[in-house]
């Protein structure tokens, strides 16, 4: 792949289905979370993580080269619910709270990884949100990263050959 997002994409898949292999579902967030099934649940396996790229800026480099300051968006989706008030027995309790486990796994998986044509990502944002319409519980993590992008510049090349028909005089 040589567009950057194509790559980065398949990068983060890969990172984390081999660091974070209790995620069953990773993929683009294509507005899942507003679809439904004949159960009125998102088409997806739990827990899942939907990737985005909001709103990258973009400055000038040199003559058409660009950098590229990227958010990453990940929601964790998990289907599980288990009491956490204080009075609910305690296993009950830490199995409410399994989501907030794996959320440090995937931050531990991501946070100051890069590869060689981005940047280390950054955890700059965690917000939570609460679809108890479908019974689903959201966390967004939102990290960023940089890279240079020299795609529209057109390198052209030019043989070039050199020869010497001297000598070198020793003074």
């Amino acid at each position: 792949m040589d567009y950057f997002f194509s790559q980065l994409l398949l990068d983060l898949q890969k990172r984390i289905s081999t660091e974070v292999p209790i995620i069953q579902f990773i993929d683009q967030d294509l507005g899942q979370l507003g679809q439904v099934d004949a159960n009125g649940r998102p088409p997806l396996s739990y827990p899942a993580v939907l990737i985005d790229f909001p709103n990258s800026d973009y400055s000038e480099l040199s003559s058409s080269a660009q950098l590229g300051m990227v958010p990453i968006t990940f929601q964790l989706v998990f289907d599980n619910y288990s009491a956490t008030w204080h009075k609910a027995p305690l296993k009950d309790r830490m199995k409410g709270l399994e989501y907030l486990d794996i959320e440090q796994k995937l931050h531990n998986a991501l946070n100051g990884w890069s590869e060689d044509y981005f940047t280390n990502l950054t955890r700059t944002n965690v917000k939570s949100q609460n679809n108890n319409d479908i019974g689903l519980r959201v966390r967004q993590l939102t990290f960023t990263t940089s890279y240079e992008d020299y795609s529209t510049i057109v390198d052209e090349l030019k043989e070039v050959s050199f020869t010497f028909n001297g000598g070198l005089k020793a003074n």
